[in-house]
């Protein structure tokens, strides 16, 4: 009798020992299944959080003039009622000259190289805006965000460290 009470014994052990062995196998693969390092570090990286930024005093800000400082006429997206409308566009920037202005000659070399970039993107942003919109006060709010950001990613285009270059975007909007 003592004999088939160690059979029972280890049968129960074994039993055992197969459910851990089998959730251990389960709980593997839904890991091997549900982890996707690069889904964990997109997850990571918001879209802010890539550039780096700082607090930048007046006096280290350089300001640069698109278009040589000159009014320029862009032809907005026709619409039914203005089909041949237009806006008169200046736009000034203020970017990051570095602590101390130490960084003036790479930013002024920087923005001199992209400047054509950046005033054909402001063309392309008011080609595709139409007289209503363009009158409407919201979007010369809009239109400075939406240009700050678009002139900081072309003066990032190149770099493996991106950084906030643009911190003002001064617009001055006149819809005909």
């Amino acid at each position: 009798m003592y004999h088939l009470e160690g059979k029972g014994i280890y049968t129960i052990l074994l039993a055992i020992i197969a459910v851990l062995t089998l959730s251990l196998a389960v709980l593997i693969i839904f890991l091997f299944i549900s982890y996707n390092p690069n889904q964990q570090q997109a997850a990571n990286i918001s879209p802010g959080a890539s550039i780096s930024e700082r607090i930048v005093p007046d006096e280290e800000m350089l300001e640069f003039k698109l278009f040589g400082g000159e009014e320029k006429l862009f032809a907005l997206k026709s619409e039914q009622e203005n089909p041949n409308s237009l806006v008169m566009v200046s736009v000034t920037i203020k970017c990051d000259a570095g602590e101390r202005r130490r960084r003036e000659k790479d930013i002024t070399t920087r923005v001199n190289t992209y400047i054509s970039e950046m005033e054909e993107a402001v063309g392309d942003y008011f080609a595709a805006m139409t007289l209503t919109e363009a009158k409407e006060l919201e979007t010369r709010y809009k239109a400075r965000d939406d240009l700050l950001d678009t002139f900081n990613e072309i003066l990032n285009a190149n770099k493996q460290e991106k950084e906030k270059v643009v911190y003002r975007v001064t617009l001055q909007m006149f819809p005909q």
